[in-house]
């Protein structure tokens, strides 16, 4: 029974079965196909009669014994009725208030919609013989023009053809609006090939007589366009008549059509003659050789030219249509895929409308729809945009990715849709698409992601003109994007690598905010690694704000091992070249965090607070990449000579000799305490710490004494100055007489009365050599004085002496002396100029004094007014096969920004082939933040060459000097931007000739492909002894610069004998706590217990067990070790 009505708000219900899917589509024009109404039948009917009509007043479908009204949109229902027989005819007039049904038994009747009232049921005709022959074949119901108020209805029968005109259904209306239903179940009519007429002897109306119209027997349906009768009969072939003459026109033997329509761009159908019917088009419903499918299809008439085609299923019926729509309405049953239902068995009848539409407009709703095969073929078929296709589904691929996750359950899933990409991506000719596209998608993996990327980059190299100049922005958001990835992969391993992460880590600009977000994690070595890679990018914008948040973020406390060279060697460099402002920020921050280690990490006072205050003397020169940066040390000297480090070299005095205090006189003393004395009290306090008189001399002797002479004290005088400082103090506070102990100290102390030499060390600093000498020989003179001639020489061409020629390199020279010597404010009123026009003017004579070298004729006034871009080109031009030429032209482009792809190719090159590989190392790394330099071809092979260098000078067993090389060469491995690129396997392979196997693992994580790295690093780690692997991370790698990446180095190493469980290579080495850590961090400690439990002894096992539910927060077991590990095992703790 037909009863679960749908009306629906939208073209898809969302049940993938009710859509037309992928059927198959023909022709030159194009309808979009959409739905409006779903009616569900509890039973399954098998074949069910159907059939539907749209009218100006209202929607009429027909179903087996199910007649269905609804208002002329189909967006409400207005009545619903269930008939004894199958229903074979509808109609409906005046504005949808009566509804006439012609039921297969023969029954015809007469229905008022609003009240659902029966207001007649005359059976006209016999029921025809055959079951499946319909009574009634076809209604047709109409206004009369001759009598307002009145209809005339045409009824085709299986044996005959009705026309029942006076049907006053107007006044019937009005009847029932005054409820006189007698009145409205009356009316008159009279017919044209059947006549009616009114039986004044009954209430109701008769018929007559009844004449065959035998010319149109057979017929199965008509349609009468003013003249042209369409007629369709029992054969299933299609005729055209004229409806005067009844003579036949035209037919279409050869289509073997079941249903039809007409439709025609018409405004009327009076319009249409046989000479306008170019105007006609006809919809058919039409057999084909798949029995469960049929055809509906669009002719234009009269050369049956086929414009349109599309598969329907067997159960389909065209809905009967006003002549002059431009919709096509389809009632289509769905035949479900059951094997237990019989063939043709249809549960669900949906009613579809086709609109002709553009393609453009079709393809954009199949893609809204994803429906993609089809849009595929749709585009292809109509010689539309397929790429638009591949992107939409890329698109929508994208979209699915990010709500995939990496479990286990779900990889499956996830690594078909990262194939369905690559599939699509294939197709996309679109460059730009497809680097967005692999630099946005939210990848399942880092693997994933890596190959990825790899992929948009060899798509971009594979451009024909593979010239500098023509490299693309979206090749350098690739080449950043790569960097970044291998950033990520070093600071936070691929275990914790996820799409949405790698995305926000990708976008994020602030590269120092992820920075201080791990210090204040307490991820030290990870933060590192972040500095290491990323500080290119912020070193020119890097202000003293940033240091403050930095500094801030360091936790406290922190292991002071990986902190101190981490400050040493990279931060105070790092900010004594960015922002020397910031050393006295940074010298105040120092202070107080070693003060503050005094209470923090008091075992190991105060030789760790030297350890952190020292590293601002410590650590390494500045690193000056050349002439560009050889003035940055003069303005160092500003900020140096502050208070804030001078009192940091105070506390790092101090600190020192406090611990010779201890170390060496045996002498104790908190640091407040010690800031408070001299030589003097200190010798007093000596004294004070020795608690028995009798030791007195010894202690003299053995500390004291050498302490005195150490510091040139006269040990006579005080020996008596503390015998009367003893008596000041205790004499007073005496509050017995047999209070005697300062007493025999004292006596002690005279009876150690003696003579005292020493003169002092010159402590109790090393600058340029040449340099050191001018300033010590003008240090001599009055400061006015020496001055004055410095800036004259400065300042000159010639020398006041003579005709002497003054050179760039004096001029420099003496002014580089003259900073150093005066203060700012006497070097303005020199000037008449700020300190920073005046470091300017020294940076442009350092630079003159190099093409001065070179013999190229410059002046100062030239040098500053030339464009400087054009005068490096024309000095790289001219000069570029001399070493210094091209060193020079480095700086200048450093210096002026200069960035031009060809010319920092060329300049790598030169740099190479002079084998200036130091300072090739250093201009690498200065140009690391210039992402648009990546491209270029000599920029990974600059780095290579850098890298791989220093090892091949290397050799077993190494110098310290080498060992160093060979942990820089690592340290640009970490640092090349585009590390991608280069040959991880060669320069593993050097490390291994150098048995250095940790370095070699370390090379081999950073190969680009995922599939060849796997099986490196395995085939590595089953030929390697991890302990030494292990004592060459502690060793070498666990501090500085390579401590940010060892962590992820140790994790694969440790991780590697768990999954392997080979826990005894690490048994009763120092290593295997190391090993007990890490499975303990990651909550995976079983394996181990079991082993500890069956190779050692169950105390072993259960000792592990206490000491993981320490480490978890948890209370331990208070039971016996058989107990514990029995209980663990069970997952009870």
């Amino acid at each position: 029974m037909w009863n679960d009505i749908e009306l629906l708000t939208s073209d898809d219900t969302g049940n993938g079965y009710l859509t037309v899917g992928s059927r198959k589509e023909h022709g030159t024009a194009l309808y979009q196909v959409d739905l409006l109404v779903k009616i569900s039948s509890e039973k399954a009917s098998l074949n069910p009669k159907i059939q539907a009509c749209s009218l100006s007043d209202g929607f009429i479908i027909v179903a087996d014994q199910s007649v269905i009204l609804l208002d002329n949109i189909c967006r409400s229902l207005q009545l619903h009725l269930i008939f004894d027989t199958e229903v074979d005819v509808v109609g409906l007039c005046q504005e949808g208030k009566f509804l006439l049904v012609g039921e297969r038994s023969g029954n015809l009747h007469l229905i008022h919609v609003t009240s659902k009232q029966t207001l007649l049921t005359n059976a006209f005709v016999q029921k025809a013989n055959d079951e499946n022959q319909r009574t009634y074949r076809n209604l047709i119901i109409e206004k009369d023009g001759s009598n307002e108020g009145t209809y005339y209805m045409l009824l085709l029968t299986h044996n005959g053809f009705f026309c029942i005109t006076n049907l006053q259904l107007v006044k019937i209306q009005q009847a029932i609006e005054d409820v006189d239903f007698d009145t409205a179940k009356k009316g008159t009519g009279n017919c044209a090939l059947s006549k009616w007429e009114l039986d004044s002897s009954k209430k109701g109306m008769t018929i007559k007589n009844l004449t065959d119209a035998e010319i149109i027997k057979g017929a199965e349906k008509f349609q009468l366009i003013d003249s042209l009768l369409f007629v369709l009969d029992t054969d299933h072939v299609l005729s055209l008549w004229d409806s005067f003459t009844l003579t036949p026109v035209w037919n279409w033997p050869s289509l073997h059509i079941e249903d039809f329509l007409l439709t025609t761009e018409a405004d009327t159908p009076s319009s249409v003659t046989w000479q306008g019917i170019t105007n006609l088009k006809l919809v058919a419903l039409t057999s084909t050789t798949n029995k469960e499918m049929k055809s509906l299809m669009v002719y234009s008439l009269p050369t049956m030219e086929i414009l349109y085609s599309l598969e329907v299923s067997s159960v389909s019926s065209l809905v009967q249509t006003g002549i002059s729509t431009d919709t096509i309405y389809l009632l289509e049953g769905i035949c479900k895929n059951d094997p237990e239902l019989p063939e043709g068995s249809v549960s669900v009848l949906v009613l579809r409308y086709l609109t002709e539409a553009l393609p453009e407009n079709r393809l954009s709703r199949l893609l809204h729809k994803h429906r993609f095969a089809e849009a595929e073929s749709f585009a292809l078929q109509f010689g539309l945009d397929v790429e638009l296709v591949y992107k939409v589904k890329s698109n929508d691929i994208l979209e699915k990715l990010a709500l995939s996750s990496v479990d286990t359950s779900e990889q499956i899933r996830w690594q078909k849709l990262v194939e369905e990409a690559k599939e699509n991506l294939h197709k996309i000719q679109d460059d730009e698409f497809v680097v967005n596209y692999c630099l946005k998608a939210q990848w399942i993996t880092y693997e994933t992601t890596q190959e990825m990327l790899n992929y948009a980059k060899t798509r971009l190299l594979k451009k024909e003109d593979k010239t500098v100049s023509v490299y693309s922005d979206g090749l350098i958001e690739v080449l950043r994007a790569h960097a970044k990835l291998t950033t990520f992969y070093g600071a936070f391993g691929p275990e914790k690598f996820n799409g949405s992460s790698w995305i926000e880590f990708l976008n994020n600009e602030d590269d120092l905010k992820d920075i201080f977000l791990q210090l204040r994690e307490g991820n030290l070595v990870c933060a590192q690694y972040l500095w290491l890679r990323h500080r290119a990018n912020f070193e020119d914008r890097f202000d003293v704000k940033m240091l403050e948040n930095l500094l801030n973020s360091i936790p406290t406390p922190v292991c002071l091992q990986k902190l101190c060279p981490w400050l040493k060697n990279d931060v105070i460099p790092f900010v004594r070249r960015t922002v020397p402002a910031g050393q006295k920020i940074l010298a105040k921050w120092l202070e107080q965090a070693a003060r503050n280690l005094e209470l923090t990490d008091k075992a190991n006072w105060p030789e760790n607070g030297l350890q952190l205050a020292e590293v601002f003397f410590t650590t390494d020169k500045t690193e000056e990449l050349g002439l560009a940066s050889s003035w940055h040390w003069i303005s160092l000297k500003d900020y140096q000579d502050t208070d804030e480090v001078r009192q940091l070299q105070t506390l790092v005095n101090n600190l020192r000799e406090l611990i010779t205090l201890h170390r060496k006189y045996n002498c104790k003393l908190a640091l407040s305490d010690f800031e408070k004395e001299n030589a003097t009290t200190i010798v007093f306090r000596m004294f004070d710490k020795v608690l028995a008189p009798e030791l007195i001399p010894s202690i003299l002797e053995k500390f004291i004494r050498v302490y005195m002479r150490e510091h040139d004290l006269q040990e006579e005088e005080l020996l008596l100055l503390y015998i009367e400082d003893l008596l000041k103090r205790c004499s007073s506070k005496s509050t017995s007489l047999f209070e005697t102990a300062w007493e025999a100290k004292a006596m002690a102390v005279i009876g150690c009365l003696s003579d005292t030499d020493k003169p002092s060390e010159l402590f109790e600093l090393q600058e340029d050599e040449a340099l050191q000498r001018v300033v010590y020989l003008l240090q001599s003179r009055p400061l006015d004085y020496s001055s004055r001639m410095l800036f004259v020489f400065a300042t000159s061409a010639t020398t006041t002496l003579g005709a002497r020629q003054l050179t760039f390199a004096h001029r420099t020279r003496a002014l580089q002396c003259l900073l150093y010597l005066a203060d700012k404010e006497t070097v303005e009123s020199l000037f008449k100029k700020p300190i920073e026009e005046v470091k300017s003017y020294l940076k442009c004579i350092t630079f003159l004094a190099s093409f001065e070298t070179l013999n190229i004729p410059i002046t100062y006034e030239l040098f500053c007014n030339s464009p400087k871009e054009g005068m490096i080109k024309g000095l790289w031009k001219n000069h570029s096969h001399e070493a210094m030429a091209v060193r020079l032209v480095a700086e200048l482009c450093l210096e002026y920004r200069v960035y031009d792809l060809q010319l920092w190719n060329g300049l790598l090159q030169k740099l190479l082939g002079f084998n200036m590989i130091p300072y090739l190392r250093k201009v690498l790394t200065a140009i690391c933040s210039i992402h648009s330099l990546w491209q270029i071809p000599y920029f990974s092979k600059a780095w290579q060459h850098v890298i791989q260098i220093p090892l091949l000078s290397a050799c077993c067993p190494l110098r310290p000097s080498q060992l160093s090389d060979c942990c820089e060469s690592l340290i640009a491995v970490l640092e090349c931007p585009v590390s991608d690129d280069l040959d991880m396997m060669g320069v593993a392979r050097q490390y291994v000739q150098l048995e250095l196997p940790a370095f070699a693992l370390a090379c081999l994580m950073l190969m680009p492909h995922s599939e060849k790295r796997h099986q490196q690093i395995k085939n590595f780690l089953s030929s390697c002894d991890p302990q030494i692997i292990l004592q060459q991370l502690e060793e070498h790698m666990s501090t500085g610069q390579l401590a940010g990446f060892s962590h992820q180095v140790r994790s694969l190493v440790l991780n590697n004998i768990i999954n392997k469980k080979e826990f005894g290579v690490l048994a009763k080495t120092k290593y295997f706590q190391v090993l007990k850590v890490h499975m303990m961090n990651t909550n995976s400690i079983t394996e181990l217990v079991n082993y500890l439990a069956n190779e050692f002894s169950v105390d072993e096992a259960s000792a592990l067990i206490t000491e993981y539910s320490k480490h978890c927060g948890k209370p331990p077991l208070d039971a016996a070790p058989s107990e514990v590990l029995k209980m663990f095992l069970a997952g009870l703790q």
